[in-house]
């Protein structure tokens, strides 16, 4: 079983919740130092590092089968990367800046952290 932190589309209410219908939700959560970006055309968050930010989201505990689910619909390896850090006590899904989209750190960012 692992801890995945969710923040957009995967959260209650969004578009993606059915991938975590059979997976136990643990808690709300803030991730430190990352932001949420919305570039135009976008209907979904990209989640980056940033010192100053914080972002809000849902912890579930999933099984191996949603995790590679979840793997396939964020397109891990490519659009984004499944982070794995033991302080932390989940994983989550960072972008991967270096697929060539741009994304205006300034205009582009979620100030509230909430999706």
């Amino acid at each position: 079983m692992y801890n995945v932190f969710v923040y957009g589309t995967l959260k209650k209410g969004g578009s993606n919740h059915h991938f975590l219908k059979d997976s136990e939700f643990l808690n709300n959560e803030v991730l430190e130092a990352h932001s949420i970006y919305v570039p135009d055309g976008f209907s979904f968050p990209l989640l980056l590092e940033d010192k100053g930010g914080k972002v809000h989201g849902e912890v579930y505990k999933v099984d191996d089968n949603t995790l590679v689910n979840l793997d396939m619909l964020e397109s891990e390896g490519h659009l984004y990367n499944r982070i794995d850090r033991d302080e932390l006590g989940f994983q989550y899904y960072l972008f991967n800046e270096y697929n060539g989209w741009h994304i205006d750190r300034e205009n582009d960012r979620i100030i509230s952290g909430k999706w």
